[in-house]
């Protein structure tokens, strides 16, 4: 993922103690949390594309990770931040019902 630095992935993996699982499970729970990250930055990204622009992203297909990644990127320049914050704030919200 060119927009989820490994020290996102590596935080995340660390605050949610997934280290103490099995691995599938770590992989499972991860697959999880970066779809759901992914997600809410996309839309967020998304949001502020003009009509062209969400054609022209509609039309990569939704297998197409790395594509929709370069064109967020491309029309965005603050798309890394938003996916940090992002990962910052699932991460605070899952650490947050786990203390419930």
């Amino acid at each position: 993922m060119k927009l989820i630095d490994e020290k996102i992935i590596d935080d995340l993996f660390e605050s949610l103690g997934l280290r103490f699982l099995a691995e599938k499970e770590q992989k499972e729970i991860m697959t999880r949390v970066l779809e759901l990250i992914s997600k809410r930055a996309g839309l967020k990204i998304v949001e502020k594309f003009n009509d062209k622009e969400v054609e022209k992203f509609n039309k990569i297909p939704a297998d197409d990770l790395a594509r929709m990644e370069d064109f967020m990127l491309a029309k965005n320049a603050n798309a890394k931040k938003i996916f940090r914050q992002e990962a910052e704030l699932v991460k605070g919200e899952i650490l947050k019902d786990k203390k419930m």
